[in-house]
């Protein structure tokens, strides 16, 4: 069986999905609508992939040509977008994070857990990145790990939304953060307990593009947390430090040093290595029932409620407890 997927939100980033989709990149799953505010772009990229063009979610849904959607707005729509393909009985795909805010997620979260709901799925990408499954591999030869520590430099953002104080609902917590919230939930199994967060405007003059986090989770271990998105440069890092072992990724050069007493291991990754096929993939699978959504609507509700308590902490000057998702 194929399912007709909708893209609703076809910018650079939904125009990612589509390409995959059309390269035949998730067996099963076959490009068949798009959604885009911006007619004259919208058209191009129709006629590009070769499906119709609707200016609205409403008439794509109703347009009975699509068995499932995926969502990749800016956050200010995922709940008011997400919540009506639900209601219109047809399976998720939610780029992060999953809503603008906590209470949006809470909400969304109960439609989604709803019986009978059709699947939603947060894509959380990073999950699918070749050199942190391998790291997620290796964290047992760790030991207990007391310390995590996760930064991601990039570039200021071209995206003109992210600048606009009537389009954004948040700055590098909510947009990148949720990267690194979901990551220590995903590596270490556990939860956020505590964050004392610190937030900056550089070059952004909207919304923060500099954050830094300490948290605790609820094994005791810290984490440490950090965006800059501001400079001409880009990393993306990961270190562990456990009682058996320390490991060391920087998963945008493709480097993986995982150290144990004497014993190092160094593996190299493919730092072109695309993320969107497995997560297709996964999602279809969800789809099918063949597997659990691997990242559930829970799991964006568990990343809104970090990044809540950063922006708490932020506001306050000292720590906060997370919010129980």
């Amino acid at each position: 069986m194929t399912f007709r997927v909708g893209v609703i939100g076809a910018g650079n980033h939904g125009a990612r999905y589509l390409r995959h989709l059309v390269q035949g990149d998730a067996r099963g799953l076959a490009a068949a609508a798009i959604c885009r505010r911006d007619e004259n772009a919208g058209r191009r990229l129709a006629a590009e992939f070769g499906v119709p063009w609707y200016r609205s979610s409403d008439r794509l849904l109703a347009a009975g040509v699509v068995d499932a959607v995926i969502v990749a707005t800016p956050p200010s729509s995922h709940f008011a977008l997400a919540s009506q393909a639900l209601a219109a009985g047809k399976p998720v795909l939610l780029e992060k994070p999953m809503t603008g805010t906590l209470a949006e997620a809470r909400e969304l979260t109960a439609l989604a857990e709803a019986p009978g709901a059709p699947p939603l799925m947060v894509a959380q990408t990073l999950r699918w990145h070749p050199l942190l499954q391998r790291a997620r591999a290796l964290w047992p030869d760790l030991g207990r790990v007391h310390l995590v520590r996760l930064a991601q430099r990039l570039q200021p953002t071209t995206l003109a939304w992210q600048r606009d104080p009537a389009a954004t609902v948040g700055g590098s917590v909510l947009l990148t953060g949720v990267h690194l919230f979901d990551l220590v939930r995903w590596l270490t199994g556990r939860e956020f307990v505590l964050v004392e967060s610190r937030q900056r405007q550089i070059q952004n003059p909207v919304v923060e593009d500099l954050f830094l986090a300490r948290a605790e989770l609820d094994d005791g271990c810290w984490a440490s947390l950090e965006v800059s998105k501001y400079t001409q440069s880009r990393s993306c890092l990961l270190e562990a430090v456990g009682e058996e072992g320390q490991l060391a990724v920087d998963y945008l050069a493709g480097h993986l040093v995982r150290r144990r007493g004497r014993d190092e291991l160094r593996e190299a990754g493919d730092p072109t290595a695309t993320t969107l096929p497995g997560v297709l993939a996964a999602w279809r699978d969800a789809i099918l029932g063949r597997i659990a959504a691997p990242v559930t609507a829970r799991d964006g509700l568990a990343t809104l409620a970090i990044v809540d308590a950063c922006y708490r902490s932020a506001a306050t000057g000292g720590p906060v407890e997370v919010t129980a998702a």
